[in-house]
């Protein structure tokens, strides 16, 4: 969920953010992992997947935005590091299909809002995604179906909600008379959870029955390691 009125995409303080969020994501030269060939595949499709869903949006009165954002799914296949710098190259696709399709030439595009809805589409929910999964591995048992429930449905519906949480507060703070209601706000809020949470963890689910090997953070000496011995 974010906002199209122009009076929040010229921010400087989400430009740096979002910058330091790319800097970091390059220190660790998550392109690495790429070099595995069957991560390749999964990565193309899940950047055609996600710039669809960032081309895709419903617009409500008052200039609120839904749309879903494939944040947790990115980090959930790819680890944070790589799905902030995919989701950025997302970011610069859906802008150019976005502002194509409303007809507007190079000189018109709104080239400010690539650095807000990378903060609120892209980098907060990652790093939200990435902050509850840490906290999954650390408390809960290494099992599959814990891995499905919890990095899928879970974080990916609580990825949203923190994301719109955060972008209304500093909706209020940077722009107080926007004509957004509270209802307004929670009603879209709450199709954009559970939205995100279906979709990311029918796909989670999907991938870690008949492609796990797509799915970077689930290992298979982890989670399935266990369940041989069990049953030995």
């Amino acid at each position: 969920m974010h906002t199209a009125l122009p009076s929040l995409l010229s921010d400087p303080l989400l430009i740096v953010v979002s910058l330091a969020g790319l800097l970091w994501a390059l220190t660790r030269r998550p392109w690495r992992l790429l070099q595995r060939d069957a991560l390749q595949h999964a990565w193309l499709g899940a950047m055609v997947l996600v710039a669809l869903l960032w081309t895709v949006r419903a617009t409500l009165v008052g200039g609120l935005v839904i749309q879903l954002l494939g944040a947790t799914l990115m980090v959930t296949l790819f680890g944070l590091p790589l799905a902030l710098l995919s989701l950025f190259v997302v970011d610069l696709v859906s802008l150019f299909g976005l502002e194509f399709l409303a007809g507007h030439s190079w000189a018109l595009f709104d080239w400010p809002s690539l650095w807000v809805r990378y903060t609120w589409l892209a980098l907060v929910p990652a790093l939200i995604s990435a902050g509850l999964q840490a906290l999954l591995r650390r408390w809960l048992p290494r099992h599959p179906f814990v891995f499905i429930l919890g990095h899928g449905y879970f974080t990916a519906g609580l990825a949203a909600l923190g994301a719109s949480a955060a972008q209304a507060a500093w909706r209020h703070v940077m722009a107080p008379g926007l004509p957004f209601t509270l209802a307004d706000t929670l009603a879209a809020t709450l199709i954009l959870a559970f939205g995100e949470a279906f979709l990311t963890g029918m796909l989670v689910a999907i991938f870690v029955i008949y492609r796990p090997q797509w799915v970077a953070t689930f290992r298979d000496e982890e989670y399935l390691g266990n369940q041989g011995e069990g049953s030995g």
